[in-house]
């Protein structure tokens, strides 16, 4: 049972540290050695566990789905009613303190690795879709809309946070919470807008 605990917490400490590494570092920093260093451990074990640097930006990019989609699944069952669970979702996507600025710049930097790379691509793409149809399903709930049309506003909505947390990945300073904030609120409005019927003649 000891050495149980002692694997899963040297795993927890291999996975923090792959996560951290990418976030403050890019993906160019994501190294063994780099790793390896903030765990507090050997290369080799680095190695063991994940085999290439690949294996590493898998990782790093698992941890934060798995983070942002735990944040979200909290905000949905808090919300009162759908419009308020597609505003709390979307609000829980920025980059309003310390530890969503890290996820942003892990996000931003997996993105970049990505693009050169087809299985990080499609992890990318995965992920990435899953909060598109969580936004599109609340959508349809909290708003009467044409058929496609709550997947086209979530689909803009979606671009407007992933847009703004990335921003803010890399001009903290302009972008505060308080500009996220405003600027999501904008995106929101239409959003949320109900649709009207053009009136003819």
């Amino acid at each position: 049972m000891p050495r149980t605990r002692d694997e899963s917490a040297q795993r927890a400490r291999l996975s923090e540290a792959v996560f951290t590494t990418l976030a403050e570092a890019g993906p160019t920093g994501l190294t063994l050695r780099a790793v390896a260093t903030r765990a507090g451990c050997s290369t080799g074990l680095v190695l063991h566990t994940f085999p290439d640097k690949r294996a590493l930006l898998l990782h790093a990019r698992d941890v934060l789905h798995e983070r942002t989609r735990a944040r979200a699944d909290a905000a949905q069952a808090g919300a009162p009613d759908p419009a308020e669970a597609v505003r709390a979702v979307s609000l829980g996507a920025l980059a309003l303190d310390a530890e969503r600025l890290a996820e942003a710049r892990a996000w931003v930097a997996f993105l970049a690795a990505a693009l050169g790379d087809p299985v990080l691509r499609e992890r990318h793409v995965r992920n990435s879709r899953a909060f598109v149809d969580r936004l599109a399903r609340l959508l349809a709930e909290a708003v009467p809309l044409p058929p496609g049309t709550a997947e086209l506003r979530a689909s803009a909505l979606a671009a407007s946070v992933e847009g703004i947390t990335a921003l803010a990945a890399g001009d903290p300073e302009r972008w505060t919470p308080e500009a996220q904030r405003s600027a999501l609120e904008l995106a929101l409005s239409t959003a949320l807008q109900h649709s009207q019927a053009r009136s003819e003649g």
